[in-house]
């Protein structure tokens, strides 16, 4: 998969992949996570909506399929597969909306860059009339393409399926799966809030495993892990090999450290506990090759 604007803040959130042998006969949409696989099976584990009655398994082609079958973030255990395409900026008809459409009165993109050209007005952060119109232009527009996924939840793709500048929100919510499915065209995938949010503290239990991202605008992919260890297979990682052929080792939690000095803490090699809650761990070589080979919508086998 291919996230790019995907924001869990809860416990229990599963973005895994099966192996690729995996049978093809079976009912994806109905795996659970296994008892070992990362965070997200801490506790009771993640289910989703494997439990989910045929009332509540859905197929949505669109947009307005989509907002139905989601219910506005309802923890009844569902179902909801994705076939083909779906655009999230598209209006009820599945028109393509634009930035005109989100226009509020006195917006207008060519006057706003007009107003804000750095050339004429330095390096000040924008602020006035024109401003305050782009930001009500955009918070109509995060409406539109913001979904609330809710608890007993697992949204799964059929085949190479897509959802497209769609922001999926997890808040306040546990018991998730998303897989086999791309996300396109949004921003990031965030999990948390800032380094200061305490109020994430036992709540981010997600696992997350053979996924690719790619052209990820934000510089992070988790915002917050408080009161969380994570887990590594070693400290030294290398870099690309050199041109006379040799490689540049480098120690991550030093050179993090480093970077990083006003952070709430040092890392260090000793998290202070042996993790449990996962399988074998490849080294970087070996993930890359899997993930080359099996990452993506339409890859389970």
């Amino acid at each position: 998969m291919t996230p790019r604007h995907l924001v869990p803040a809860a416990a229990g959130v599963g973005l895994f992949r099966l192996p690729a042998h995996a049978d093809t006969a079976r009912d994806i949409s109905r795996d659970v996570l296994a008892a070992d696989d990362g965070w997200a099976a801490y506790g009771t584990g993640t289910t989703a909506g494997a439990g989910a009655d045929d009332a509540h398994v859905y197929t949505v082609t669109d947009r307005t399929g989509l907002v139905r079958a989601l219910d506005g973030g309802s923890d009844t255990p569902e179902i909801i597969r994705i076939a083909g395409t779906i655009d999230a900026d598209t209006d009820d008809s599945g028109r393509r909306l634009d930035c005109a459409d989100y226009a509020t009165d006195g917006y207008r993109l060519k006057d706003h860059l007009a107003a804000y050209d750095p050339r004429t007005r330095g390096s000040a952060r924008p602020s006035g009339p024109q401003e305050e119109a782009r930001q009500a232009s955009a918070a109509r527009q995060a409406e539109r393409v913001r979904f609330t996924v809710g608890s007993h939840t697992t949204i799964v793709g059929l085949g190479r399926a897509v959802l497209k500048g769609a922001s999926l929100q997890v808040r306040n919510a546990d018991d998730v799966i998303v897989r086999n499915l791309g996300l396109r065209d949004a921003y990031a995938m965030l999990i948390g809030n800032s380094d200061t949010a305490t109020g994430d503290r036992g709540r981010l239990r997600g696992t997350l495993h053979h996924d690719q991202f790619e052209s990820v605008v934000q510089a992070d992919l988790v915002k917050s892990w408080n009161g969380g260890a994570p887990h590594a297979s070693g400290t030294l990682w290398g870099f690309p090999r050199t041109k006379s052929g040799g490689s540049c080792p480098v120690d991550l939690p030093a050179l993090h450290n480093a970077c990083d000095s006003g952070s709430e803490r040092d890392l260090t090699a000793d998290v202070g506990r042996t993790p449990v809650l996962h399988g074998g761990i490849d080294s970087a070589a070996p993930a890359d090759r899997a993930v080359a080979r099996g990452a993506g919508a339409g890859r389970i086998r």
